[in-house]
């Protein structure tokens, strides 16, 4: 291309160049109609007399990309912000007749999918998550899976059933808290249902024994306390035991079930605990062993008791003769006659009542030498008379072979 006398001003060339911002450059004609759209090339430099001398940087524009700064030794350099440079004046210089402008296009950003963090307002503080206080019963609900009613007395309701995580068969009581007889207070003021803090004493390992069913859980749900207890399998109560075998049972085997029982409310003596409720309803007999096992239920009117404490009130079934003659009672003795109720229940036919004379019930004929001696020392109408729990583990008729 000729070089431009920069004095006169020349008549414009066949073509002129016009840049629209945004937009890639295209070449117009004389007569104004726009021609397709060639490949950009580099143009030489047009000789300026007061033309500065080049830096060691030139600008080399790429097209459809942002022009980035080159160095002599072609190595890229990081982009910086773009801003507009002062014109370089020229005396040669010809007005222009367009408008130079750069290319302003920056590619945009996609929109973000991600979900905005929420901020935590000045005024309230930090976000908190809110935590979920279970039910009792819900919790007792997904842990327990009830069952078939098993019995009900007086006090509530108890329901057979099984740990949901290892199916382990339970007992399920129901008791209502305004028939609940006794609150137990500890050293601390804590107040727990009477039944459920002596379940939880006999339940320690140190002190468990082998006649006392274990409790698994108890919840205090609304105007019930629910306790969950072990429950032998395959098991009945001591009176339907007597039935399935004919109405009474060997002697033989009814010694093995009293020496149990003794030796079991030996142990409930030895924690200061009275049952206050033996009676052939609350004893479960294991089925599952050549020999008849022993399990002791229904702690629903025991108590924690000191030695020489006497009681004026009576909750249970069979009431001890001295409570009509003195007025009172005590846990030993009364422990003691409620035993040998329980074997006049397994060798005898007739039912026990307590109007019951000693004398009608001494002239049975219905155990050995020994055996009625032992009911006899069991029943003795005054308790200062009647053996205690260790006089009886030790009758000959519990010793003999």
């Amino acid at each position: 291309m000729d070089y431009i006398p920069c004095e006169n001003v020349l008549l414009s060339s066949s073509e002129d160049k016009i840049t629209f911002p945004g937009r890639t450059k295209r070449k117009r004609t004389e007569d104004g109609e726009s021609q397709p759209s060639k490949k950009r090339k580099s143009l030489d430099p047009i000789p300026c007399d007061n033309e500065l001398p080049s830096t060691t940087e030139d600008k080399i524009t790429f097209p459809g990309r942002s022009k980035r700064k080159c160095t002599e030794d072609v190595e890229s350099q990081p982009r910086k912000k773009r801003r507009s440079l002062d014109p370089i004046p020229c005396d040669n210089e010809l007005p222009s007749t367009t408008e130079d402008t750069e290319s302003t296009n920056t590619p945009k950003t996609a929109p973000s999918t991600r979900r905005p963090k929420r901020k935590a307002v000045a005024d309230d503080g930090p976000v908190r998550k809110r935590k979920r206080i279970l039910n009792p019963l819900d919790i007792f609900k997904a842990k327990y899976q009830q069952q078939q009613l098993l019995g009900q007395g007086g006090y509530g309701s108890v329901y057979a059933g099984y740990r949901r995580a290892d199916n382990l068969p339970v007992a399920i009581k129901y008791i209502k808290k305004e028939l609940a007889p006794f609150i137990h207070k500890d050293r601390d003021g804590n107040q727990t249902p009477m039944e459920v803090a002596i379940l939880q004493k006999l339940a320690d390992e140190s002190e468990r024994h082998a006649a006392i069913i274990a409790i698994q859980d108890w919840y205090d749900v609304d105007l019930e306390l629910i306790i969950v207890l072990e429950r032998p399998v395959p098991a009945e109560d001591l009176r339907n035991y007597i039935q399935t075998k004919g109405g009474y049972l060997q002697e033989k085997e009814t010694k093995s079930i009293i020496k149990q029982l003794v030796n079991a409310a030996l142990h409930l003596e030895k924690k200061h605990i009275f049952h206050g409720d033996i009676k052939v309803e609350n004893l479960l007999i294991e089925t599952c062993v050549e020999s008849p096992r022993v399990r002791v239920i229904d702690f629903g009117v025991s108590c924690f008791y000191t030695v020489g404490e006497a009681f004026k009130e009576f909750y249970a079934t069979h009431v001890p003769p001295e409570l009509f003659s003195r007025g009172e009672y005590h846990a030993g003795p009364s422990t003691v006659f409620q035993i040998g109720v329980v074997l006049f229940l397994m060798r005898h036919e007739v039912k026990y009542t307590p109007d019951m004379s000693f004398e009608e019930l001494s002239r049975t004929r219905w155990l050995s030498k020994y055996g009625k001696d032992f009911f006899q020392v069991c029943m003795c109408p005054d308790p200062d008379l009647r053996f205690n729990l260790n006089q009886l583990k030790n009758h000959p008729w519990l010793t003999e072979c």
